[in-house]
């Protein structure tokens, strides 16, 4: 997370999260619901192991927000653009 809290000012797609939110807080807790409700090992299978320091791990499935890259927006606003 960042140490300002973002806030959204439009959206160009929402995706599965359905109704959009309006901070990036909500948009990760919406996400790790739907993560949740996927079951991260229908995605990955279950996965554990352990390590050299002979502690045991799982790996989770998580979301994360990024910047996006501008020919990517460039092609969803054409997109919409033609409608």
């Amino acid at each position: 997370m960042r140490k300002k809290a973002l806030r959204i000012k439009r959206w160009l797609k929402s995706g599965e999260i359905g109704m959009p939110c309006n901070t990036e807080k909500d948009l990760l807790e919406k996400c790790g619901r739907i993560l949740d409700h996927a079951c991260a090992y229908e995605i990955l299978g279950e996965v554990v192991f352990e390590g050299t320091n002979k502690e045991y791990y799982v790996v989770t499935v998580e979301a994360v927000v990024q910047k996006a890259n501008p020919a990517y927006v460039k092609e969803i606003l054409r997109e919409r653009e033609e409608g």
